[in-house]
């Protein structure tokens, strides 16, 4: 069929140039000739066959789109909206330009809003500066703590030993990122994204991964905080039993200021 299509257009192209008689007799059987082939029957069946062979490639080739599936990127809600420094101090991937890193200590009802003190930053390349200097001016006594159950793994409020337990203190294992007053983000210290994810994010917490979380600590004067558990209970939400067994034991002593621990 591409022959055919190719001597018609060679054909139509002659016409429009000036002949000789004895030219344009012979262009005149030439085209005799040519609307004799095209009209045959044989000639008729085979266009027919190549119209009919075209449709039936564009309907398979509209079925093939229709039925390849649509392959989604694979979802990780881990690392939805989150990045990591991978073990420096620059955040990887870092496009919001210039904020600053607060330590938030309670909740002003009046104002609507919260209260915090600023202790570093983030640079418009990424890189995170820490400078905790100033002082938290509202502060919970210690022996407070425990009703507040901040430590992840301790279940009985009985299990912490405190001394100085009087004096301010005030724990979080986080510090919100804030640009132009608003709160963008939450910043955390450790090895897993799971870890952190899952403590800071009850729903989760039973889907989580070995590691550990390091948590900021303002103390208005030294103090030490102990607490030794033996647990055993049944940690699943899904319906089947998840029981566990673990042994925690912390030692913790705080100097007045600003503690990481």
């Amino acid at each position: 069929m591409k022959k055919i299509l190719i001597i018609v257009m060679l054909l139509s192209v002659q016409v429009v140039f000036a002949q000789t008689p004895e030219q344009q007799k012979m262009i005149e059987k030439a085209e005799r000739m040519r609307d004799s082939i095209l009209n045959s029957p044989e000639m008729k069946a085979v266009m027919q066959q190549d119209e009919v062979m075209k449709k039936k490639q564009k309907s398979n080739t509209k079925t093939k789109q229709k039925t390849i599936p649509n392959v989604k990127a694979k979802y990780d809600k881990y690392w939805t909206n989150t990045l990591s420094s991978n073990n420096d101090t620059k955040l990887k991937g870092w496009n919001n330009g210039v904020a600053y890193l607060v330590f938030d200590y309670g909740y002003d009802l009046r104002k609507d809003e919260v209260q915090y003190v600023k202790v570093g930053g983030i640079k418009a390349d990424g890189t995170i500066e820490l400078n905790p200097k100033n002082k938290v001016p509202i502060l919970k006594p210690l022996k407070d703590f425990k009703h507040s159950n901040r430590l992840f793994d301790i279940h009985d409020p009985e299990s912490y030993q405190l001394t100085n337990e009087d004096t301010g203190f005030k724990l979080n294992s986080y510090l919100l990122v804030y640009q132009n007053g608003v709160k963008i983000g939450t910043l955390t210290i450790g090895n897993s994204v799971k870890v952190t994810r899952n403590l800071l994010t009850p729903g989760d917490l039973y889907y989580g991964d070995e590691g550990y979380l390091l948590s900021w600590v303002y103390a208005e004067e030294a103090c030490t905080l102990k607490a030794n558990e033996d647990f055993k209970g049944d940690l699943s939400n899904t319906g089947t039993p998840l029981i566990v067994e673990t042994n925690e034991t912390y030692n913790l002593i705080f100097k007045p200021g600003w503690n990481l621990v």
